[in-house]
């Protein structure tokens, strides 16, 4: 494998770090703005607070399909670092409620735009044989940003008094300056660039991916799969298109509906519920990240070897069955502490393994050359909506029939299980082309 795909790919994946930050660092933050000198929050506002950044998410998805088919994926990635930049900024520069929302949502188009890009972008240049291992980078970067918001929370806790939640989210505006300036060194999608009949460059940018007899059998391939039919919309909603439509919604409504960034968003608070202290909680917050990211790397030397069927089928079970334990803690009382920490280890491990990186790398494969744009959009718009939805209701949930709650992710994650085993075929070591001839034709 080059180092210069290695690198290309790692700029576009840090994307996935500043959306795995910016989604993150509420968790910690938002206990610090609550307090009546600061904003003053009341639960609903709270629940707002945290989950305005999705609506933001939505939009950015439904907007940056058509714009990167029109002005290319690398425009709008620089983009979407600039639009990080100057949300981070003026998150962290908020002077009321109102002010950090606005800025909030502009964070939320950034991430909805990165949550899309990267993984498309990834899958356009990576060759078959590594477009596994290559695509889990951008879930790897996302669970390291999450990561790095937990620590960074949890080191940032005391200082700056009753602002620090201000560091905590202002920190995001180095590594959004970082990727802002790196974006300029790499090429353009060789797949974009056919698209706009612009192959000498498609070619050149092939080659220096590959070696240059690879660039010219890919490059013919491309262009029988784009010239064959130029894509309409209105393709996405017929047919085969749109049975194909319906599985990448399907996958992308799956991940979050079990139950994922109710963890993500509200760990402080569910630790806290169990028993442990503000730091206390803080800490074992940023352990579960890393918890997440260990197992997102062993995913890497698995995907494309055991292929992405079976370890969805693993994920499913194992973050199932950790749900139940979880369920069963919170409803009998009689295990807690550091029990409920060993339940949502084990549900993020099988997260991190299995479903969290294994989806962005089957919606980012599964759809053909010529709608993959507008069809990973709207996946990851019913994605976007799907988070907004258990990120709202969970305070809720948790208020009324508490650790019940948990039971019914258990069963979404059942049903995830079910539908890999009836739907998913396997997409290991094929090409884009392949993959879009064998799902298209039956």
């Amino acid at each position: 494998m080059k180092i210069y795909l290695i690198f290309i790919c790692l700029v576009a994946a840090a994307g996935g770090f500043l959306f795995g930050f910016d989604t993150s660092v509420i968790s910690g933050a938002i206990e610090f703005m609550a307090v009546p000198k600061v904003f003053n929050l009341d639960a609903i506002e709270k629940g707002w607070t945290v989950s305005c950044i999705l609506i933001g998410c939505m939009a950015g998805c439904i907007f940056t399909g058509t714009l990167t088919d029109q002005y290319g994926r690398k425009k709008i990635l620089i983009l979407t670092a600039l639009l990080f930049l100057i949300s981070s900024l003026g998150c962290a520069l908020s002077g009321s409620h109102l002010v950090f929302i606005i800025y909030r949502v502009i964070a939320g188009i950034a991430v909805g735009a990165a949550s899309m890009l990267s993984p498309m972008y990834i899958a356009e240049v990576a060759p078959a044989r590594h477009r596994g291992k290559l695509g889990i980078l951008n879930i790897l970067a996302i669970f390291i940003g999450q990561s790095a918001a937990f620590f960074s929370n949890f080191f940032l806790r005391d200082l700056g008094g009753i602002d620090n939640w201000r560091w905590m989210i202002g920190v995001m505006i180095i590594p959004s300056a970082v990727l802002f300036v790196l974006l300029f060194f790499i090429p353009e999608s060789p797949r974009w660039l056919v698209e706009k009949r612009k192959s000498d460059a498609a070619y050149l940018v092939l080659a220096r991916l590959n070696n240059k007899s690879l660039a010219t059998i890919e490059l013919a391939d491309i262009e029988k799969s784009l010239y064959a039919a130029k894509g309409k919309l209105s393709e996405l909603f017929k047919g085969k298109m749109f049975r194909l439509l319906l599985i990448g919604i399907a996958l992308a409504v799956l991940q979050q509906v079990t139950g994922i960034n109710v963890i993500m968003y509200y760990a402080p608070s569910i630790f806290k519920s169990a028993g442990f202290g503000t730091g206390s909680a803080l800490l074992q917050t940023a352990i579960m990240g890393l918890v997440n990211l260990t197992f997102a790397v062993t995913a890497m030397f698995f995907v494309d070897r055991f292929g992405r069927k079976p370890l969805m089928i693993i994920g499913s079970i194992g973050t199932g069955i950790s749900l139940l334990l979880l369920g069963i803690t919170f409803t009998t009382h009689h295990f807690q502490g550091y029990f409920v920490l060993f339940c949502i280890m084990g549900f993020l491990a099988f997260f991190g393994f299995a479903i969290g990186p294994v989806v962005w790398v089957l919606i980012s494969e599964i759809f053909p050359n010529r709608l993959r744009s507008h069809a990973i959009a709207i996946s990851f718009f019913f994605l976007w909506l799907a988070d907004f939805a258990v990120s709202l209701t969970f305070p809720y949930l948790l208020s009324h029939i508490k650790g019940y709650s948990f039971f019914i992710y258990a069963f979404l994650c059942f049903v995830c299980l079910w539908f890999v085993i009836r739907f998913i075929k396997e997409t290991k070591g094929k090409s884009l082309e392949q993959i879009e001839n064998e799902w298209m034709r039956d």
